[in-house]
């Protein structure tokens, strides 16, 4: 009797931890608009921008390819500064760097993952130069991270290996102890996929963080799709964006396939803004959606840019925009209210 108990209960649970969300689909957002840019025109031009980032006073952007990684800008106003942070080995210069891993910590700081060193940096701008005041050693020697999330009781989320099977890892800071964790979806037949790559590639997505670390909301850059996990990376959502366009086609290269949400989503208070640009669908469209950490869509608005990357500034309620087809022109937005 006693064994046939314990048999119940571990059935039980086995039910419990394998048991499937239901998916949410949305078909409308409850508020739409479109919004008008102010162009701000920059006087040295911005090659391959990969990121923009609000600090305390300041707006920059990164630069990958440049000699000079980053441009700074004034946040009142959006003028530009100048140049800042070199490429190299030096105590103040950068190798490469992951563009999921940018962290705004106040006092005109940030942290940024090296990838080439496996180092996360604290990076400080003092209105003229870009310095270095911290550096701490995060991944073990030989393991390749895939993105950098931190999370709440010290742990780190990166995405899953780039031929790996789980979608996820995630990284005790306290022991070093990397687990492979999540499966992917089953939303495309992976031998439908072109040249079948490893399944990072299909479920490409990008992901932001609420800022007690609790909760982490992923969007899916091939499908109009999103989730929301805990700091566990236990599903809680699974939302299914059923609003035109929303076609998935894997058979063409992966230049002309449709794609959906580019660039690293902002988080404000209680919010989440995200570019859904609707690439290669028929129905050119760049549009910026505000979410909640309960999944439910709060409002959409039509841009009349074609922006790759946005920053969110709550307190000067401004939205800062690049595009990376255009070197020379900084948007900015005026942020709706919602």
């Amino acid at each position: 009797m006693k064994n046939i108990f314990i048999l119940s209960i571990m059935c039980i649970c086995l039910s419990c931890t394998q048991r499937s969300i239901e998916v949410e689909r949305v078909s409308a957002f409850p508020m739409t608009g479109s919004l008008q840019a102010k162009v701000v025109s920059i006087p040295v031009p911005i090659l391959l921008p990969r990121y923009i980032g609000v600090l305390d006073d300041y707006l920059y952007v990164y630069k990958e390819k440049e000699e000079n990684l980053f441009a700074f800008f004034r946040r009142e106003d959006g003028s530009y500064i100048g140049d800042a942070g070199r490429r190299g080995q030096g105590p103040d210069e950068f190798i490469m760097l992951d563009t999921r891993s940018f962290h705004k910590i106040g006092g005109n700081r940030f942290t940024v993952f090296e990838v080439g060193s496996n180092l996360l940096k604290t990076v400080g701008f003092d209105g003229t130069g870009l310095s270095v005041h911290d550096v701490k050693s995060i991944f073990k020697q030989g393991v390749a991270n895939n993105g950098f999330y931190s999370l709440a009781d010290s742990m780190y989320l990166t995405l899953g290996r780039l031929e790996g099977d789980s979608e996820f890892c995630l990284l005790d800071g306290k022991t070093g102890e990397l687990t492979e964790i999540g499966t992917y979806p089953s939303w495309v037949n992976r031998e439908e996929v072109i040249n079948h790559p490893p399944l990072f590639v299909p479920y490409l997505k990008t992901c932001a963080v609420r800022a007690d670390g609790k909760r982490v909301i992923v969007f899916y850059s091939r499908f109009k799709r999103l989730r929301i996990y805990d700091e566990k990376m236990n599903i809680l959502h699974d939302i299914d964006v059923r609003i035109e366009p929303c076609v998935v086609d894997f058979r063409k290269p992966v230049q002309e396939q449709p794609a959906y949400y580019t660039g690293a989503p902002c988080v404000v208070k209680d919010y989440i803004y995200v570019l859904c640009t609707n690439v290669n669908t028929g129905i050119e469209s760049c549009e910026l959606q505000v979410w909640n950490w309960e999944g439910k869509p709060v409002a959409c608005f039509r841009l009349d840019r074609k922006v790759s990357m946005i920053a969110v500034d709550e307190q000067a309620d401004k939205i800062y925009a690049v595009d990376s087809q255009v070197d020379n022109e900084l948007y900015v937005y005026d942020l709706p209210s919602i």
